[in-house]
């Protein structure tokens, strides 16, 4: 085999040999030697590097370079052959780089990377992939971009790092270090192959850097090749955004406390090393390299992304200008590809690492105003928001608090609800609250809705807070939430003077109506809509205490005869219902443990019309009780309502005392140091202090359940030091 590709090679050796000259039997026979060279071993091996790179056989290694590339790949993979052949082979695929006609040369190699599995091909593919594109000379920006294209589409291949954390398990904050955890295959891959392309990239965008005096001694179609090639370059780094650096943690980790203090020292300020960020960090300064102010990216933010009315105008040809060489419908391709290119991922991890990780944000015009920066980034933050993976959310959230946070309360207007995506933050939100599993995400978007609600006018929060309510879905959990919020609004809205018109009067009058109402009537389900139910009357609560009749600032007592009637009334009946109910269910649940022969009886009960399979019966209890007490709860809230408005109607407190149970009890009602020997003590359920019980009560016998008693309530005021 050697000895039949030396014969072919001397029969071309020194000749200046063109594809026509070559006889296609001695083309085979080159080609069948040189595998079976690779085959041989480590001796062949550097024979075929060794003939090829010799320069008395440049001619006809140029012309079978195409069909010697794919004998020689596939002996790159890991397995394929001993490490010195694969390095061998590294070397032959150097010369052909440098010998091989170069527009042949990449298409062969662009031919071999679609559909390509193997990452240790595909890397050892690359230089000499970089080689031959900086050989090219005239226009090549297109060549390269397609280059690029095809090598992003290798790494969309690779799947994401598998979850470590259990679906059930919110309170697992595992997810933090999710893609930087070297032990999972997926994270070494996609890492090890962003490396790779940083590293073919780097030369590519040395040459597009802004260099002014070298672009000052280029020709016009040289200019227009290099502007080419800086769009192609953007491209492709904001699609390495789009994936995978947005599903990886881009954090600063933390410093592990077994570290010795030199280690800890050294680590303070920056943290372990993150590979992750790494590549993010190195992404942002080929960007920087590219467009130092970085407002063409913000321009793409603006323009794909912002909304219709705050986009910025784009410069236009005059109709009468004649067209050249088909320009505009070229600029309109590049302008269509741009905007294919400018998702709302890679733009959206592009802003989380320019605001929130600081990296190169020296680079942001400092003309631009928060308001502004807001409002392009506002369809991002919804698009990111939707995303089920848990690292896009945070950054999403993280985004979000950065630009929020810039903003002063009642710092942007109402007007700007009439823009979509404005008035869509908040539902995205709420999905975040609804369908995100960890806690910790939960609460930043909790935290995040009450802060950009605060940040409108008193028009704008009451708009917000309407359609949030008209979009619900009759979600309970959520329309507690936005009660809470009105609440909250209403309470700051009375501390101006004077009040805003938007939560008192007869808007505030058409919030309560769609609160304070219960979907069935008396016949409503109170478990399965507590969330709500116990919010609404904590507000209806606050604003009887609060709005005295007099002033009726609020509105509410105008309201109040139908609010009695088709609320409190509907309440008070179907708490009657679902008390009898439940107390008849657990006395045949105690019976049935009594009569039973076994010690435990496994069976199910129905809570919030939801089948409980088989629960001990302690369970059991617990879970009637723990009804029971809550309808308990909301007859003290319904009592307590009704003795304001009867102090307020009469003038005078209601004739006999309010009824509570020990359960019921806040903290510190009726603390007592212990000192009467003649009173009755008992622990509070709330902090476990000893509290002194009324005159006359009777401490219940062991087994006897513990009944209702007097405990006398002061007047409404006393009331808002627990609101």
């Amino acid at each position: 085999m050697a000895a039949d590709l030396k014969t072919v090679l001397q029969k071309y050796n020194e000749k200046s040999v063109q594809d026509d000259d070559l006889d296609q039997e001695d083309k085979d026979v080159f080609l069948v030697s040189a595998q079976k060279c690779l085959e041989s071993g480590e001796a062949d091996a550097e024979l075929l590097l060794r003939e090829v790179s010799n320069k008395a056989n440049e001619g006809f290694v140029r012309e079978v370079g195409w069909d010697l590339l794919p004998v020689v790949a596939p002996f790159l993979a890991a397995g394929k052959a001993p490490r010195k052949v694969r390095q061998h082979c590294r070397g032959v695929l150097g010369v052909l780089a440098e010998v091989c006609k170069p527009k042949e040369f990449v298409l062969g190699i662009l031919e071999m990377l679609e559909g390509l599995e193997d990452d240790n091909v595909f890397k050892a593919l690359l230089p000499p992939l970089q080689r031959v594109l900086q050989r090219l000379t005239g226009k090549r920006a297109h060549c390269i971009g397609l280059t690029l294209t095809t090598l992003h589409s290798h790494l969309t291949e690779i799947p994401l790092p598998t979850k470590k954390q259990k679906p059930q398990d919110p309170e697992d904050e595992t997810w933090r270090q999710f893609g930087v955890d070297m032990k999972d295959k997926h994270v070494g891959r996609l890492l090890d192959t962003t490396e790779a392309l940083m590293e073919f990239v780097e030369p590519f965008v040395q040459m597009a850097k802004k260099d002014s005096t070298r672009e000052a001694a280029m020709t016009k179609e040289e200019l227009k090749d290099l502007e080419i090639l800086r769009k192609e370059l953007v491209k492709f780094l904001t699609r390495l955004f789009k994936y995978p650096l947005i599903y990886l943690n881009l954090e600063k980790l933390p410093v592990k406390k077994n570290e010795d203090k030199t280690q800890e020292a050294n680590d303070t300020e920056a943290g372990q090393p993150n590979r992750c960020r790494l590549c993010a960090a190195t992404t942002m300064s080929y960007l920087q390299a590219l467009d130092p102010s970085f407002s063409r990216l913000l321009d793409l933010c603006d323009h794909y992304c912002g909304p219709p009315d705050m986009r910025v105008k784009r410069k236009t040809k005059t109709p009468g200008k004649q067209q050249q060489d088909g320009e505009d419908e070229e600029e309109k391709k590049e302008e269509e590809d741009g905007k294919e290119e400018a998702s709302l991922l890679g733009l959206s991890c592009f802003s989380y690492l320019l605001f929130v990780e600081n990296m190169c944000i020296d680079k942001i015009p400092a003309v631009l105003s928060h308001e502004f920066l807001g409002a392009i980034h506002i369809v991002l933050i919804c698009e990111v928001l939707k995303k089920p993976h848990r690292p896009v959310i945070h950054k999403g959230l993280e985004l979000t608090r950065k630009l929020l946070g810039n903003l002063e309360p009642f710092s942007l207007s109402y007007e700007i609800l009439e823009l979509q995506p404005f008035a869509v933050l908040p539902e995205s939100l709420i999905h975040v609250l609804l369908k995100c599993p960890p806690k910790s995400l939960r609460k930043i978007a909790h935290d995040l809705l009450t802060a950009y609600i605060d940040k409108f006018d008193w028009r704008g929060r009451y708009m917000l807070l309407r359609g949030m309510m008209e979009k619900t879905g009759g979600h309970a959990g959520v329309m507690g939430l936005i009660v809470g919020k009105v609440k909250d609004q209403v309470d700051a809205c009375l501390k101006e003077d004077p009040p805003s018109e938007w939560f008192t009067g007869n808007k505030l009058s058409e919030l309560l109506r769609k609160i304070l109402v219960l979907p069935d009537g008396a016949t409503t389900d109170l478990l399965d809509n507590r969330d709500w139910i116990m919010p609404a009357l904590n507000l209806l609560r606050y604003l009887v205490i609060r709005d005295k009749p007099d002033q009726n600032q609020t509105g509410v007592w105008t309201d109040w005869p139908d609010v009695e009637k088709g609320f409190l009334r509907q309440l008070r009946t179907g708490v009657n219902l679902s008390k009898s109910h439940f107390l008849e269910e657990l006395k045949k649940t105690k019976l049935k443990h009594k009569n039973a022969k076994k010690p435990e009886v496994q069976m199910s009960i129905e809570v919030s019309g939801d089948k409980m399979p088989d629960m001990p019966y302690e369970q059991q209890i617990m879970v009637l009780e723990s009804s029971m007490q809550m309808f308990s709860v909301i007859e003290s809230l319904l009592g307590r309502i009704t003795e304001v408005t009867e102090t307020y109607r009469t003038g005078e407190k209601p004739q006999g005392k309010i009824y509570k149970r020990e359960t019921d009890w806040k903290c510190a009602d009726l603390h007592a140091a212990e000192d009467d020997p003649n009173a009755v003590y008992m622990t509070c359920p709330c902090c476990g202090e000893k509290t002194k019980m009324p005159e006359g009560f009777t401490p219940p016998k062991p087994g006897e359940e513990l009944k209702q008693f007097d405990i006398e309530l002061g007047p409404p005021d006393d009331d808002f030091k627990y609101l």
